[in-house]
């Protein structure tokens, strides 16, 4: 009995650690798609969100629309929206530990839940105001509920299964494909034909939704196959599949946002790493119980449809697979449990301290931290006062963090630049995706303006320019 209490007191502790995790350096500044979110849920109406904004972006409204709600509780600061990141970030733990715990036993959930406590890339995305921290825990959820509907009739599973089914659809895209997990094995499964009435049946919702969704869905197809026309190196970024964007899904799984100036000792601590790790995923294959088969297909099924998807759409990115961080740890918790003695503790203590290392190098090296949008608009709007300024962007899609933070300074797209400003601030982010001929730059300089400096925060770099 002392045990048992040990061990659900076992489990408030790695929510504990979790929380201090994600709470070291959260307020540091917003980066760019953040400071989509911000503007949204600090200037938008609900209505306008859905009618103005999300015909034009890549994603369902979901996540929008509860982040406008949670800031008008909680604020739009950077703390006040990476909160309900957080509270995504420590609720996909518990799960987890409730995962752990049904396939195998409560110290499976223990482990699975602190290694996702600590791993450095959930980490970093329960530090962030976007959507991923909040797909995980959705996804983590249906598995969760899954679960107990294989073997449970209880109406309540069902139902419950039915509304993160609608909630996930309508949170993110991507995360979508873990559907295909559940069907591959309740086909295999041979359910009978009751079971297949209601897990049809809990489809309708997700459905539903998407029916009223699909106008959108399809100004926002054809709004993302527009950019592939107009910005051809922009819908690269975004994410295609290729051998290095699919090397780092394990790679970045495992080590987090972080990397090494020293390449080959980046590729020699990864391939440790992943050595070690391949070791312990496949001692998980020792274990008989047949529910484990439904891990395995949530780790590889939906990364499988997104690298193929990605052959052809710009969606395949290690950090929009997030959703299956879960299942890696759960199979490497697994493979843990079929060793013994010093092999068992040896390798908690390895993975454990893999993820520390990773995560603390994140939280305590800016040099891992988002891009400083928050320092740059600091400089520049005390170095432009009582001074007729402006800052001209490359384009005028990427301004959100720079409006964010700014406190009423002059800014503007390429139509912007004119000789009639004493001071020009040139910014140079993503110019050799949007201006790879360096036009604007040329522009500025014709027009009489000369360089007085450059500033980099974080990967935002901009060019101080004053008329001669």
């Amino acid at each position: 009995m002392d045990k048992d209490v040990g061990k659900r007191k076992m489990i408030l502790v790695i929510l504990l650690l979790a929380l201090a995790l994600r709470m070291v350096s959260i307020n540091q500044s917003l980066w760019l798609d953040e400071g989509t979110s911000a503007i949204l849920a600090r200037d938008f109406s609900l209505e306008r969100i859905l009618t103005e904004f999300s015909p034009g972006d890549f994603h369902p409204p979901l996540y929008y629309l509860f982040l406008k709600v949670w800031a008008g509780i909680f604020g739009s600061s950077e703390v006040g929206l990476r909160s309900f990141s957080l509270l995504a970030g420590l609720a996909t733990v518990y799960v987890v530990y409730l995962i752990g715990k049904r396939l195998l036993d409560r110290k499976a959930g223990l482990l699975a839940a602190l290694f996702l406590a600590t791993s450095g890339l959930h980490l970093y995305y329960s530090q962030e105001a976007r959507m991923y921290a909040l797909s995980a825990l959705f996804v983590s959820g249906l598995f969760y509920f899954f679960l107990k509907i294989l073997d449970s009739k209880k109406r309540i599973d069902w139902y419950f299964f039915s509304l993160l089914l609608f909630l996930n659809g309508l949170t993110d895209y991507l995360p979508n494909l873990v559907i295909v997990s559940f069907w591959v094995f309740a086909l295999v499964a041979k359910k009978d034909k009751g079971w297949w009435r209601n897990f049809l049946l809990s489809h309708i919702p997700l459905v539903a939704a998407y029916l009223w969704w699909l106008p959108t869905f399809t100004n926002q197809l054809r709004s993302g196959l527009g950019v592939f026309e107009s910005a051809p190196g922009w819908w690269k970024v975004l994410g295609r599949t290729n051998l290095k964007e699919l090397l780092l899904v394990p790679v970045k799984f495992a080590l987090g946002r972080i990397s090494f100036v020293d390449k080959g000792l980046y590729a020699l601590v990864s391939g440790t790493v992943l050595l070690t790790y391949s070791f312990l995923v496949m001692k998980a294959k020792n274990i008989k119980e047949g529910r484990l088969r439904l891990i395995w297909l949530w780790l590889i099924v939906p990364i499988a449809l997104a690298a193929i998807l990605g052959l052809k759409l710009s969606v395949f990115s290690y950090f929009r697979l997030i959703f299956a961080i879960p299942a890696f740890f759960l199979l490497i918790v697994f493979g843990i449990l079929q060793l013994r003695g010093r092999l068992f503790k040896a390798s908690v203590l390895f993975v454990l301290c893999v993820n520390l290392l990773a995560s603390g190098a994140y939280l305590f090296n800016a040099r891992f931290h988002r891009e400083d949008w928050r320092g740059l608009v600091s400089l520049v709007e005390k170095a432009s006062r009582d001074k007729n300024a402006i800052t001209i962007f490359v384009t005028d899609g990427q301004t959100e963090a720079y409006r964010y933070y700014s406190k009423g300074g002059k800014i503007a797209g390429p139509e912007g630049l004119s000789a009639s400003y004493e001071q020009l601030w040139l910014m140079r982010y993503v110019q050799e995706i949007f201006d790879p001929e360096d036009k604007l730059r040329k522009e500025t300089e014709r027009l009489g303006f000369v360089k007085k400096g450059e500033y980099d925060f974080n990967g935002v770099v901009v060019w101080e320019y004053e008329r001669e």
